[in-house]
């Protein structure tokens, strides 16, 4: 056999293999989301993951902000990442998914998403952000001003201290997100908060077991937002704990619920959940 020929076989086996192996293989998020740096006109910096999935001809494209919880706090730019694995896997994969810019920053304990935690059901929220949820609404409105960032359709995902960073974001910044997933999370009750919140379509996830964050939480703020005329989803696990979110971004059609919204106008509902978990009855608290 010639040396030529048995490089053809050699290469011909090889893409072979790779192209049978699984996606998640091939394009981990650790490779696919590139690291980088947020700098803020203070010039103070903040470690970011970005994927860029999408093309020049796109722009401007949406753009997913994934806030992390506690435990994933630090500055080494790294383990923010696997608990958005479920959105990155369905981006690989489903054609429905518009191409888009993907953020998942990273905080600190010290400078976290909020400035105080919405526990209570009398809680106030501070009068100005905490600095690092500024410093990701700063980058977003360099890219919406770069033509990168399509204004309508800016999405936020967040999941327990992150949650509380995504309920901040849309009560702090009426009709500036189209979207908001916060996962085992809460926010202010008070009037004006409530109804800046009611700019933005949310759909919220708690576990009905959930010790560190309590259940209360989701329901009351689903429940004040309904109660003001808005429509807010929301989906409640039976006897879950606190770490839903990989159910919840499991599920494809929460994903696609997100791309759907756009700013200032109600999309249609989805179907209910089909995701791997199985199908999930959607629980809104009575008035």
């Amino acid at each position: 056999m010639s040396l030529r020929l048995r490089l053809s076989l050699c290469l011909t086996v090889f893409f072979g293999l790779v192209t049978a192996m699984p996606l998640q293989a091939q394009f981990s998020i650790q490779e696919m989301f590139v690291p980088a740096a947020i700098t803020n006109h203070m010039n103070e910096t903040m470690p970011v993951r970005v994927w860029r999935n999408y093309q020049k001809r796109d722009l401007p494209v949406p753009v997913v902000v994934m806030l992390h919880g506690s435990g994933e706090c630090g500055q080494e730019n790294a383990k923010q990442l696997p608990p958005f694995a479920p959105i990155h896997r369905q981006a690989l994969i489903d054609e429905d998914i518009p191409p888009a810019l993907y953020l998942v920053p990273q905080c600190t304990q010290r400078n976290a998403w909020v400035r105080t935690i919405a526990f209570k059901e009398d809680y106030r929220a501070p009068r100005y952000p905490a600095p690092a949820l500024r410093t990701v609404k700063e980058y977003l409105d360099q890219l919406v001003a770069e033509g990168i960032a399509d204004p309508d359709r800016l999405y936020i995902v967040g999941l327990s201290l992150g949650g509380f960073g995504a309920w901040d974001a849309i009560q702090r910044w009426p009709n500036y997100f189209a979207a908001a997933v916060p996962i085992c999370s809460g926010g202010s009750l008070q009037e004006e908060q409530i109804k800046n919140a009611l700019t933005t379509s949310v759909w919220v996830f708690h576990g009905e077991k959930d010790v560190n964050v309590p259940v209360a939480c989701s329901r009351r703020m689903v429940a004040a937002m309904t109660k003001a005329g808005g429509s807010p989803k929301y989906t409640e696990y039976p006897n879950a704990g606190h770490n839903v979110w990989t159910r919840a971004l499991q599920d494809r059609a929460v994903v696609k619920w997100l791309f759907r919204q756009k700013r200032g106008k109600a999309a249609s509902e989805p179907s209910e959940s089909t995701g791997v978990w199985g199908r999930i009855k959607a629980y809104v608290t009575p008035q």
